[in-house]
């Protein structure tokens, strides 16, 4: 999606257990104008090969690249580097999840509670309605500035 002239770009993370939903989503973003710098199915299995090899450089890039990060629920431990990354970069951040009970106090991050970091559950319609608050067209309430 492009507003203003600038392509909006996400980082998607997540755990493996959720990829049929992720896939799901990537394609339901990706029909609406976002660009995922992480997507593996865009990658040839040359490059996946390279990239296996550097992983962290991989995906530290992506994040930097990213607009925003959305880190889909239950994401394993490993998205509290990437959201910490993406909190010291200054990046705007949602946490989703279909399944409300994902944001139990004992299962969310503390990190969850700052105010760079909005949370949806719900349907991907929703979340879909929150990411195009984005646009600076979007209401001054609701708008999650670009970084």
């Amino acid at each position: 999606m492009y507003f203003g002239g600038v392509c909006v770009k996400y980082y998607i993370a997540s755990d493996e257990k959720n990829l049929k939903q992720v896939k799901s989503l990537i394609k339901k973003l990706t029909s609406k104008g976002f660009t995922c710098v992480n997507d593996m199915n865009l990658i040839t299995n040359d490059e996946k090969n390279q990239i296996t090899d550097d992983i962290g450089e991989y995906e530290k890039r992506g994040i930097e690249e990213a607009n925003f990060m959305l880190i889909f629920l239950t994401a394993g431990k490993g998205n509290l580097y990437e959201l910490g990354y993406a909190l010291s970069l200054n990046k705007k951040i949602i946490v989703y999840s279909p399944e409300k009970e994902n944001y139990h106090i004992n299962k969310k991050s503390i990190f969850h509670n700052l105010p760079e970091v909005t949370i949806c559950s719900g349907t991907f319609y929703k979340l879909v309605k929150l990411i195009h608050t984005l646009s600076p067209e979007g209401s001054e309430k609701d708008s999650l500035p670009l970084k």
